[in-house]
């Protein structure tokens, strides 16, 4: 119990601590591949510490819920962390709590705090951009649930862990239809949660055509640096579930050893160089959608996942 407590703790230490370098690596990657220079890999810590020390400004017109969402939305990614592989493939002592229904519930929890917190200084901007992301996400979690059945119909259970052994276990799954389709649905998906291009921008600086960024305009100081964190663990978490139960799914360590816990983390690392670098191709390589449009690449994510699932059928049959 000892062993697993302690693995509880350090993949929670894991995603706090790496989330920000992860962030901080795909955009100087995308400022070398637009021919700048861009920030340093270090620069979302420089800016946590810098904001982590600057008091909050609160609107007159806000609530408790404005003040309550950061701490929600953070503790929301972290109840996340106990229950999905990040560097262990056998259950921690937490992971009993939920499986990725469960899971996606509890990042729609955060979603739903954010948006609140968006609505409730009654600004025009954080109303707008709360709308925006509403809309979005009621498209987008009925496929990231479809998503999740792709790979139970492989694996027979909706559990992350017994879905990582099931692909780790029969390597040819991967190449299955069922798995690519599920696999791509959920790339999309990454992109779309992780508010990147072509749906939204996370370096813009347009208020009018920001989606996410524009539900924190009125955040500043402590809340702003955690509702910041936050977001970068969102898109650390989906990541690493991409690559944990999709693409790679070995290199993980047990819930019995520490050392194969430590030794796991190097190899995550690995896992999210090659899948920030995906990233940062479509980043680069594509333009932000209209608004409208959106619907369209959710939709044919939706589709993915719905076929991945009849097509698991077929070959069943």
């Amino acid at each position: 119990m000892g062993v697993g407590v302690t693995l509880q703790v350090l993949q929670g230490l894991v995603v706090m601590g790496f989330a920000p370098l992860y962030a901080g690596v795909m955009t100087r990657a995308e400022a070398i591949v637009a021919s700048k220079r861009g920030p340093s890999i270090l620069q979302p810590y420089r800016d946590l510490a810098k904001w982590l020390r600057k008091s909050t400004v609160i609107s007159d017109q806000a609530s408790f819920i404005f003040r309550a969402a950061p701490y929600v939305a953070f503790g929301c990614y972290l109840a996340v962390v106990a229950i999905i592989p990040i560097i262990t493939s056998e259950p921690l002592p937490l992971a009993f709590m939920g499986d990725l229904i469960g899971g996606a519930f509890v990042l729609s929890l955060a979603s739903f705090a954010m948006a609140l917190a968006g609505l409730d200084t009654a600004s025009p901007l954080g109303g707008m951009g709360s709308s925006r992301a509403s809309w979005i996400g009621s498209l987008a979690e009925p496929a990231l649930i479809l998503v999740f059945f792709t790979v139970g119909s492989v694996s027979a259970s909706d559990n992350p862990y017994l879905m990582n052994h099931a692909v780790a276990s029969s390597p040819y799954v991967i190449v299955l239809p069922t798995h690519l389709l599920g696999l791509v649905a959920f790339f999309l998906l990454v992109l779309v949660e992780g508010a990147r291009i072509p749906i939204d921008n996370p370096t813009g600086s347009i208020e009018i055509s920001m989606i996410e960024e524009t539900r924190l305009l009125e955040y500043s100081g402590r809340e702003y640096a955690l509702v910041k964190w936050a977001s970068w663990m969102k898109l650390f978490l989906l990541s690493a579930l991409l690559m944990n139960i999709f693409v790679i799914p070995w290199g993980l360590g047990d819930a019995t050893s520490i050392a194969g816990g430590l030794l796991a983390i190097p190899v995550l690392l690995g896992k999210l160089a090659i899948c920030g670098l995906f990233i940062v191709v479509i980043d680069s390589s594509f333009a932000k959608l209209r608004f409208f449009r959106i619907a369209e690449f959710l939709g044919a994510s939706f589709l993915l996942a719905l076929v991945g699932v009849i097509t698991s059928y077929v070959i069943g049959a």
